[in-house]
């Protein structure tokens, strides 16, 4: 290679350099200082794209979801599960949610309504001791118990502001609620305790009205519901169930299943029952004063354990079956009972994990109303959930290489219009 260089130059030395006009000259050197800006901006625009792609990866999952992934006014997740390892948000103003349960830790989790995106809530003096929380029909709020100080409190939480109201507050750490449940419309939260001082009961906040009522009982309640126009259905550990109406009346009604009431009707004719091992759902009618079932149809569902979440309207029932064989649990449609105009619709959305279906509080307004068709969706499906640490940016890397060659082969054309 030396002597190769040594002869070209000899030659060079050798030979008279052909004369250049200037202005050939002039133009060679700026096509050379244009090239020289081009590949320039050509690493610009790679460096651009790169960091493009980096700061999309650095947002949140919220962010970072595509418009196809969100429904406006919410849904139901047609996949309900317990998303893992969260981290906890202290930002109780997630906005409107779809479901809410108690993860495997014991803590909080609520599902928000237009994205399906999973938040693990740091509620303030939470006690994984003490579960109980119900959100409400329209998912705008959730309400929950806290131990302060030395009190029982009993929070509303408003998720889109993330303020709390306290609804009631028992001095002493002598209350402790078993479980809580708002009424269809929202108005009313009834609860029910084991132990109340030396006595179990039942009680109902109304939020609006700022006022409460306590019933003590001669037993020990599984719990109670309250319909819009304040009556309290009540079931007890031996199976009774108990109607009592806020002007005092009380009406106790035997059953042959033990059953747990779950929540009114809208308009108070009806009390949905949880039920143990069976293949119907039971349902009791206020006004004949009887329990009525709703078989599963043939080839559908064995023996299932059956908790009602909630009313879609007057007759309509939304319900968390999980089946005995191992199947896992899943969201059914149904009426009371079996007639001319009865539904009974199954697979509407599954719900992962008995801690999940056993904790799980859902926000009813959220379902459209049906159509008639077996086609309808009543939830959504908004993909596979995230778990932290891992995102699909397949997208993102698509979309920076995308674009990198773009800007590639826009520079390669304007670099030959300028050179040519």
């Amino acid at each position: 290679m030396t002597d190769l260089r040594t002869s070209l130059r000899r030659v060079a030395d050798a030979v008279e350099p052909l004369p250049v006009a200037d202005d050939l000259w002039h133009r060679a050197q700026a096509a050379r200082r244009r090239g020289q800006v081009l590949a320039a901006a050509a690493v610009l625009a790679i460096i651009a794209s790169v960091t493009w792609s980096a700061v999309l990866l650095g947002t949140d999952d919220r962010e970072a979801r595509t418009a196809s992934q969100e429904v406006p006014g919410g849904a139901i997740p047609s996949r309900i599960e317990d998303p893992g390892d969260l981290p906890a948000t202290d930002d109780l103003a997630v906005g409107r949610a779809s479901v809410a349960f108690v993860n495997r830790d014991g803590d909080p989790v609520v599902l928000t309504a237009t994205d399906g995106v999973p938040h693990r809530l740091a509620l303030p003096d939470w006690d994984r001791s003490r579960r109980a929380l119900a959100l409400t029909p329209d998912g705008t709020a959730l309400a929950y118990q806290r131990t302060r100080g030395e009190d029982t409190v009993l929070v509303r939480v408003d998720l889109g502001s993330g303020r709390e109201r306290v609804l009631f507050s028992q001095p002493g750490d002598s209350l402790t609620y078993d479980s809580l449940a708002w009424s269809s419309d929202g108005t009313r939260l009834s609860w029910s305790a084991s132990t109340f001082g030396d006595v179990p009961a039942v009680g109902v906040v109304e939020p609006l009205l700022s006022r409460s009522r306590i019933v003590a009982l001669p037993y020990t309640p599984t719990n109670a519901v309250v319909a819009p126009d304040g009556t309290l259905a009540i079931s007890a550990a031996n199976g009774a169930l108990r109607l009592d109406s806020r002007q005092g009346g009380s009406t106790r009604i035997e059953t042959q299943r033990s059953a747990v009431v779950a929540g009114f009707s809208p308009d108070g004719r009806y009390v949905a029952l949880a039920t143990g091992p069976a293949s119907a759902s039971y349902t009791l009618d206020v006004r004949r004063r009887v329990v009525v079932e709703h078989p599963f149809p043939e080839g559908t569902l064995g023996e299932s354990v059956v908790r009602p979440v909630g009313w879609l309207d007057d007759r309509l029932q939304l319900l968390v079956v999980q089946a005995l064989d191992g199947s896992g649990a899943e969201l059914v449609v149904t009426t009371p009972e079996v007639d001319d105009t009865s539904t009974w619709r199954r697979s509407v959305g599954s719900v992962g994990g008995p801690g999940v279906a056993n904790s799980l509080s859902v926000a009813v307004d959220l379902v459209p109303d049906l159509d008639g068709t077996s086609s309808q969706q009543l939830t959504h499906d908004f993909g596979e959930p995230v778990a932290v640490g891992q995102r699909d940016i397949s997208w993102m890397i698509g979309l920076g290489v995308a674009a990198a060659i773009a800007l590639g082969m826009a520079l390669r054309w304007l670099w030959r219009r300028l050179l040519g």
